[in-house]
């Protein structure tokens, strides 16, 4: 085991799914690093069986709250967490044995950092690797550390079990938007990104899974469709002045608009390059607004 460093929390998010969740909460109890804090928080199951399963890891410690969303599961974490750092793993993720410990490693190396996130290894849903993996190629690593906010907009966000964060740099208006159904990573670490410097590790050190699902989030494209306008609200909220917010929506109107042609490929919607640059927050709200 690591010395003795600062207290990490992993904050393990469930919903009405447990097929997964013992073998990840077994990849945050084999960590190197042993300074650990582990909340479950259940979203609001129809079912006990996460608690049940819990009760088989004695440093698990398990709250259940009404159905929220995973914004307001993991805001929830946030609340309760004690550690220094906070860690977010969903219920069908898994960590390898050394993430939190490289990352520890990484904060004492570059101080400034106030995340550091990695890249990801694909496994199927028998927990197999496919060979392939998640985060930036080789030449375009480097654009993954430090202020990335302007080559980050629109475009990427770290995979959610690779993070790792100061919990000091949690605020009233940098939380995860609970009103966000589909998307809350694009909107909080955008968000985050705006403010703060971060690092990124090339090693993998995590497992994302990806899989056949109907229900799985990430694969529901057309729900995406309209974040832009909310995105730009929360930036707004966060004292972001009215030009950068334009520059913003800008690249948040691109954004919909691949989200748009890749939900619905048969449609292909065209919004002309002048307008798209001279009336972005128009665009917003003419073709991408969910009211």
């Amino acid at each position: 085991m690591a010395s003795k460093g600062p207290l990490v929390t992993a904050i393990i998010t469930t919903y009405n799914r447990t097929d997964y969740l013992a073998e990840a909460i077994t990849s945050v109890c084999n960590q190197s690093y042993d300074n650990l804090e582990i909340l479950v928080i259940d979203d609001g199951s129809k079912e006990r069986a996460a608690q049940e399963i819990c009760t088989a890891f004695p440093k698990v410690n398990y709250h259940y709250k009404d159905n929220g969303g995973l914004s307001s599961a993991r805001n929830h974490g946030i609340s309760l967490a004690k550690g220094d750092f906070v860690c977010f793993l969903d219920d069908d993720d898994l960590w390898k044995p050394e993430k939190l410990e490289v990352q520890i490693q990484a904060f004492k190396n570059y101080p400034e950092a106030q995340l550091v996130h990695s890249s990801a290894t694909v496994i199927d849903a028998k927990g197999k690797e496919t060979g392939a993996q998640i985060g930036a190629s080789s030449n375009k690593a480097h654009k993954r550390s430090g202020q990335v906010f302007w080559n980050a907009l629109g475009v990427w966000v770290p995979k959610s079990p690779t993070v790792m964060i100061r919990r000091s740099a949690f605020s009233e208006d940098l939380l995860f938007d609970e009103s966000i159904m589909v998307g809350e990573d694009i909107d909080f670490y955008q968000r985050f990104f705006y403010r703060f410097s971060v690092r990124y590790i090339a090693e993998p050190l995590a497992y994302y899974r990806e899989y056949e699902q109907t229900e799985r989030l990430s694969a529901q494209r057309a729900k995406y469709l309209g974040i832009g306008l909310k995105m730009l609200d929360n930036f707004k909220t966060m004292g972001v002045n009215r030009l950068q917010c334009w520059r913003i929506a800008r690249r948040l109107v691109d954004m919909e608009l691949r989200h748009f042609n890749l939900a619905y490929p048969e449609r292909s919607l065209q919004i002309p390059t002048w307008k798209r640059s001279l009336f972005p927050i128009g665009c917003l709200k003419q073709y991408f607004s969910q009211t």
